[in-house]
C-alpha cells in the first residue's frame, strides 16, 4: 500500500491544493518510516515492562507507546514534543463497563506505569501530564447514570508541578439554586481552559508575544488564569 501511494504522489499536480496534500502524505508516510526505524521492537525498563504487562489496558499500552517513543529521543532528534491519548466509555448515562471509579482506577494505573518509567528514564521533571474533555457530567443521577453536564475537574501532573493544590473556584451552593446550576446538577464552569493552558504554553516556552497566537480566547476570559508561577515549581 505504501509503494502504491508513493507511486501517486510523485507526479507534479496543477493545483496547488493537490500538490499541499501530496507533500502531506508523502511527509506523512516518511515521518512513520522514521519513527518505525527508530523504536523498532525496542524495550523500556524491565520494571516498566513488567508493570505495563500486568494492565493491558487500551490507556495503559498507549502510554507504553508514549514511553517508547520518548526513550528514542536522542535519535529522533527531539528536543520538544507533545503526545495525544485517549480513553473512553466515560459517557456513564447507566454507569456502565466498570463504572466511573473503575475507569478512573483503570488511568490511575497506567499513569503510575507511565510516572515510574519517566522517573527511570530521569525526565519526568521535564514533562506535564495533563487531562482534559469536552463536556462534564452531572451532579445528580438519572436513576442510572449520570448525564451530559459543563464544568468538571481535572488534572495537571509533573515532576516540575507544584502538586497539592486545588485551582479555581468551588462552588458556594451546589442546590439547584446556586447561581453556577443551570439544572440537574450542570455547573456552568468558573475556569477556562485557557486558564490553565496559559500556564502549561509558558512552561512549554511559549513566548508572552505569541501567546494570544496561541491562545486567542484568552482575552475573553479575565479571572481564574495560571501562570507558570502558579502551576509550577
Amino acid at each position: 500500500l505504501e509503494t502504491n501511494i508513493q507511486e501517486m504522489n510523485k507526479y507534479v499536480a496543477d493545483s496547488i491544493y493537490g500538490e499541499t496534500f501530496s507533500a502531506s502524505i508523502s511527509s506523512a508516510i516518511g515521518r512513520k518510516n522514521l519513527l518505525e526505524t527508530a523504536i523498532g521492537d525496542s524495550q523500556l525498563h524491565a520494571a516498566t515492562e513488567a508493570c505495563f504487562a500486568a494492565l493491558e489496558t487500551p490507556i495503559a499500552n498507549q502510554f507504553k507507546q508514549v514511553a517508547r517513543i520518548m526513550a528514542q529521543r536522542n535519535s529522533l532528534q527531539s528536543k520538544r514534543d507533545a503526545f495525544y491519548i485517549q480513553d473512553g466509555s466515560y459517557d456513564a448515562h447507566s454507569d456502565s463497563f466498570f463504572g466511573t471509579a473503575g475507569k478512573l482506577s483503570l488511568v490511575n494505573a497506567a499513569l503510575k506505569c507511565f510516572v515510574d518509567d519517566m522517573k527511570i528514564q530521569g525526565i519526568w521533571d521535564s514533562v506535564t501530564v495533563m487531562s482534559a474533555s469536552e463536556f462534564g457530567r452531572t451532579l445528580t443521577s438519572n436513576g442510572a447514570g449520570t448525564d451530559h453536564a459543563w464544568g468538571g475537574n481535572h488534572f495537571i501532573a509533573g515532576g516540575s508541578v507544584a502538586g497539592g493544590k486545588i485551582h479555581g473556584e468551588y462552588p458556594n451552593d451546589l442546590t439547584e439554586a446556586g447561581p453556577l446550576n443551570i439544572g440537574r446538577g450542570r455547573v456552568i464552569p468558573t475556569t477556562s481552559w485557557e486558564g490553565v493552558w496559559k500556564g502549561v504554553a509558558e512552561w512549554f516556552g511559549v513566548e508572552h508575544e505569541n501567546m494570544d497566537s496561541v491562545l486567542p480566547n484568552l482575552s475573553n476570559f479575565p479571572k481564574n488564569i495560571f501562570g507558570k508561577t502558579d502551576l509550577y515549581k
